[in-house]
C-alpha cells in the first residue's frame, strides 16, 4: 500500500508542477506605445503625425506599427494618410514583411505619385518602410512622407 501512496503522491506533485509552471506560449508585449509630433511645412500647411507601435509576439520576434498623418491648410483638414508596416527581427537583423496604407482626402484635393519602398531583405541596419506621395490642390503641392524603421532588437522609430 505504501508504494501506491507514493505513486499517487508523485503523480499529484507532477500535476501541480504543470499547473503552477505552464509551458511558455507566444505572448504579446505589455502595451502599445504612441508618439505624436507636429511639423510646419510652410504656406499654412501643417501635419500632425502619430506613430503607434503595437505589441509584438515575443516567441516569433514580430511587431508592427502604424504612422497616421493629418494634413491641414491654415487649420482646415485636407487629408489623412496612414502607413502600417509589419516587421520581423532576431536581434541580429530586421526586415519588413508587409505594408498597408490608407488615405482620405478633402474635396478638391488629389493624391498622386504614391510609392511605398521597403527593405525586403533582413539587414543588420534594420528594416524600413517609407510611403511618399504628393497632395495637390492648385496652386499647392504638399509632399507626403511617412516612414517607419525597426532595429534588429525590435525597437520601432519613425524613419
Amino acid at each position: 500500500m505504501s508504494c501506491v501512496k507514493r505513486m499517487c503522491f508523485c503523480v499529484l506533485a507532477a500535476a501541480l508542477l504543470i499547473v503552477a509552471f505552464p509551458l511558455p506560449k507566444a505572448q504579446a508585449a505589455d502595451n502599445q506605445n504612441t508618439i505624436s509630433y507636429v511639423e510646419d511645412l510652410g504656406n499654412g500647411i501643417t501635419v500632425e503625425t502619430t506613430v503607434t507601435v503595437y505589441p509584438g509576439l515575443t516567441r516569433n520576434y514580430s511587431t508592427s506599427a502604424v504612422s497616421v498623418s493629418q494634413f491641414k491648410n491654415n487649420g482646415v483638414w485636407i487629408a489623412t494618410v496612414s502607413l502600417k508596416a509589419f516587421f520581423t527581427y532576431n536581434h541580429i537583423t530586421a526586415g519588413v514583411t508587409g505594408t498597408e496604407y490608407a488615405k482620405s482626402l478633402a474635396s478638391g484635393w488629389s493624391y498622386t505619385n504614391h510609392k511605398i519602398t521597403t527593405t525586403t531583405v533582413s539587414s543588420s541596419n534594420g528594416g524600413t518602410a517609407t510611403l511618399t506621395a504628393i497632395l495637390k490642390d492648385f496652386p499647392l503641392n504638399v509632399p507626403v512622407r511617412l516612414s517607419l524603421h525597426c532595429s534588429p532588437d525590435g525597437t520601432i522609430t519613425r524613419g
